[in-house]
């Protein structure tokens, strides 16, 4: 399983005219027991497609056990993993709140 330490979340600026709920979301962040990167490595993730059982799954089809959150960014956004989990559970079920 691939864990993802230190992390947040993070949109590229592909196309600064996109409606907020048609932008991707990434997870940046520095990642162990990946198949490909070295161990320690800063990375930013494919798309996130969605949350199961806690797990965030990228549009590579990679399963991501979030770790520690960066601390600036839990600082912005209070209980971040959270967060980020049940906005990603919303919206898989359609559900807004």
């Amino acid at each position: 399983m691939i864990k993802i330490e230190n992390w947040s979340v993070v949109e590229k600026a592909d196309n600064p005219y996109q409606a907020p709920e048609l932008r991707k979301q990434y997870l940046r962040g520095t990642v162990y027991n990946h198949p490909i990167k070295e161990n320690g490595k800063l990375v930013i993730t494919s798309s996130i497609i969605k949350e199961d059982d806690g797990y965030i799954i990228t549009n590579s089809g990679s399963i991501y056990e979030l770790g520690t959150v960066e601390e600036e960014y839990e600082k912005l956004f209070p209980d971040a993993k959270n967060r980020l989990i049940e906005s990603l559970r919303n919206k898989n079920t359609g559900e807004i709140k």
